[in-house]
């Protein structure tokens, strides 16, 4: 032996990351338009009560707090939404009090659309759809994401380039 050694794992032992970080809140506009819409037709129902009867300031505060909770709890709830995207895997860990967490790897990609609301393509956001070839979980979807048609193109060439590092081939069974 003369002493060289052969590196068979790539030169960095970290994946190159495309995509760390969370999906964009603007997700939960629609949330937050419908907590508003509900608010405002529980402030009309009650001051239409109030006219008529008296009516506990309970009554009126406890269903007003339950849609602030709930709306709370959608904004939390993707703030404690973590997606990691490398050149080898899609990562996901989602969860406030309990966590969880699930991966997908690029060779599995089929196929990658990125979908754009009206609403949404003001702000430059989208949802990422993957179809892939695992069978447990063959549509991923990642609702949020800015520059989402980047994300597309990105997903779609790392998912090539893995399955020609690694040598995998796709076949098609059935439809094509």
């Amino acid at each position: 032996m003369t002493g060289r050694t052969t590196n068979l794992m790539p030169a960095s032992t970290r994946p190159t990351v495309i995509f760390h970080g969370t999906p964009s809140q603007l997700i939960n506009v629609p949330d937050l338009f419908g907590t508003s819409v509900a608010i405002g037709g529980l402030a009309v129902v009650f001051s239409w009560a109030a006219s008529r009867w008296t009516v506990s300031p309970v009554i009126v505060i406890a269903p007003v707090l339950v849609c602030l909770a709930r709306l709370a709890f959608v904004f939390v709830e993707t703030a404690f939404t973590e997606i990691v995207i490398d050149m080898e895997r899609i990562t996901c860990r989602q969860g406030i009090l309990s966590r969880k967490v699930s991966s997908l790897e690029l060779f599995r990609i089929q196929d990658v659309i990125s979908l754009h609301p009206w609403w949404q393509r003001v702000f430059n956001v989208g949802m990422v759809v993957i179809l892939t070839s695992d069978s447990n979980n063959p549509r991923w979807c990642l609702p949020g994401m800015v520059n989402a048609e980047q994300m597309r193109n990105a997903l779609n060439r790392a998912a090539i380039a893995l399955r020609d590092y690694k040598g995998i081939r796709e076949v098609n069974m059935g439809r094509v």
